[in-house]
């Protein structure tokens, strides 16, 4: 994808057509019990989010500057509250039956966007805690509280910190 200082950037009313004409395309194939509502916000890494049981979709205002990031971004949300509506939590997030629907939207279904001079999510750092009588490194990405004391499922051994990995 372009960078915005390439690509030409679409104002405000643009882009809320392009949202329209997006929600329209997908409504045909897949009509919902109420029409989404849509919320801008200003998101420096995510193009959009889903909130499931209220039916919204949050764009954002920094990422999406051209037609094709907003068309492509809204449908993908779109996927998501089409899942939501019809199997509940019981399909996961990206799972078989929202990428069923994102290639009936004539999308590749893709988790995340791939916009150049954006940024996206550094993994974050794990953690790696260690069975004392095992041996059996633990890893996690939030940490254990401290002043607690853990003990391993498999041997009932203490569990201890042992090192970040990056």
């Amino acid at each position: 994808m372009d960078c915005p200082a390439r690509a030409p950037t679409l104002t405000g009313p643009e882009r809320q057509r392009v949202v329209e004409e997006a929600i329209a395309f997908a409504w045909e194939q897949f009509p919902l019990r109420r029409q989404p509502e849509i919320r801008w916000r200003r998101y420096p890494v995510t193009a959009g989010k889903a909130i499931l049981s209220d039916g919204v979709v949050c764009l954002s205002s920094l990422l999406l500057t051209t037609r094709e990031r907003i068309w492509e971004t809204v449908l993908h949300e779109y996927a998501h509250l089409v899942v939501f509506e019809r199997w509940g939590r019981r399909a996961k997030p990206h799972g078989n039956e929202w990428r069923a629907v994102m290639r009936q939207l004539g999308l590749e279904p893709r988790r995340t966007h791939s916009y150049e001079c954006f940024p996206t999510r550094k993994p974050r750092r794990r953690l790696v805690y260690a069975c004392q009588s095992c041996g059996e490194e633990i890893h996690r990405v939030r940490p254990l509280k401290r002043g607690r004391a853990y003990y391993h499922v498999g041997c009932g051994g203490r569990i201890r910190f042992l090192r970040r990995s990056e």
